[in-house]
């Protein structure tokens, strides 16, 4: 990703930036790196991102990056459809909202209007909701992006890190997609934070999750990760209960020693009604006409295929990692 003059597409030409975010490290670092940009002042990043008739798909071709500073709602209650992994209670964090990567079945433009990359630059804000926080707390601080994916465009983690070591009592959850490695050798493990990697069979990946790394790539970095001493969690979803996944589960843990991870997430297809509604009416993507149905508001697999399918595939997943670390939704 570059910004600079290219003929490609997938370069961003363009960085609209707040008038209040001017002053933020993030700002200065983001705008030195890339000078050569189109540089747009804006009085309220939602003038832009929240405008009508945009084209979310069309716009992740054209990827542009927005600078804002965040005046409130820091830290938002999960969802009854994400996974909480044990923990007492379980939030997420908005530091940037949606992702240089293209998955077709993404919930989040479902969500918003425009697919434009937002940053929120005023960090420190963030942190101070995190040292509020109660003992036992799970945050997931890359729901609405993938942190390590972004870091060559915006390095976030340089300038959240800290602050996730100093909340101890918090767990964090970075997740992603991206294989880029070298962003961990910037970082030292931390025994609050945890890399979860999600891994998706390659015929998946091929047909739904556009301009991601591939499944060897990603188990490369899931291997590097565990090398470096971090806590790494693999995570299974969504999961196509009409795919076949099998022979993926048995080419994952052949690649990767189950008994070093700390745990597994597994979940099948799932969105609500309402975004499933939305991006319905805009894709051509076929991961939309599967056979779903509709359970309680939610749009996911029948009850009968995902006891099916999920019988085979948790046999396999078992013999190599204890049943204790398999976390199911």
């Amino acid at each position: 990703m570059s910004c600079s003059k290219s003929s490609s597409s997938r370069t961003i030409r363009r960085i609209y930036v707040e008038e209040e975010a001017f002053g933020y490290a993030i700002t200065s670092k983001v705008l030195e790196k890339y000078s050569d940009c189109d540089v747009v002042k804006i009085k309220n990043y939602k003038d832009v991102f929240n405008r009508t008739r945009q084209n979310f798909i069309l716009q992740k071709k054209f990827p542009q990056l927005i600078l804002a500073v965040k005046k409130d709602s820091f830290i938002y209650e999960g969802s009854a459809m994400c996974q909480s992994f044990g923990h007492k209670s379980y939030y997420y964090a908005t530091l940037m909202v949606n992702c240089i990567f293209d998955c077709q079945y993404c919930f989040l433009q479902g969500m918003y209007n425009s697919s434009y990359i937002v940053c929120f630059v005023n960090v420190e804000d963030f942190a101070k909701e995190f040292a509020r926080m109660e003992s036992g707390s799970m945050v997931a601080i890359s729901y609405e992006t993938d942190f390590i994916a972004h870091h060559s465009i915006v390095p976030c983690m340089e300038y959240i890190y800290d602050y996730i070591k100093e909340a101890g009592w918090v767990t964090f959850e970075i997740r992603t997609k991206s294989a880029n490695s070298l962003v961990l050798s910037k970082f030292k493990p931390v025994d609050n934070l945890i890399l979860a990697y999600t891994l998706t069979p390659q015929k998946i990946i091929d047909s739904y999750e556009t301009f991601t790394p591939n499944l060897d790539a990603r188990i490369k970095a899931v291997n590097h990760a565990l090398d470096m001493g971090f806590k790494v969690r693999v995570c299974f979803d969504p999961v196509f209960a009409d795919e076949d996944y099998e022979d993926f589960f048995y080419y994952v843990f052949e690649r990767i020693d189950g008994t070093r991870l700390y745990d597994i997430g597994y979940g099948f297809f799932r969105m609500p009604k309402e975004q499933f509604a939305k991006v319905f009416r805009t894709t051509k993507s076929v991961v939309f006409a599967k056979d779903y149905v509709e359970e309680d508001g939610v749009i996911t697999y029948s009850e009968a295929m995902i006891h099916e399918a999920s019988k085979r595939h948790l046999d396999i997943i078992g013999k190599h990692v204890d049943k204790e670390k398999i976390y199911i939704l």
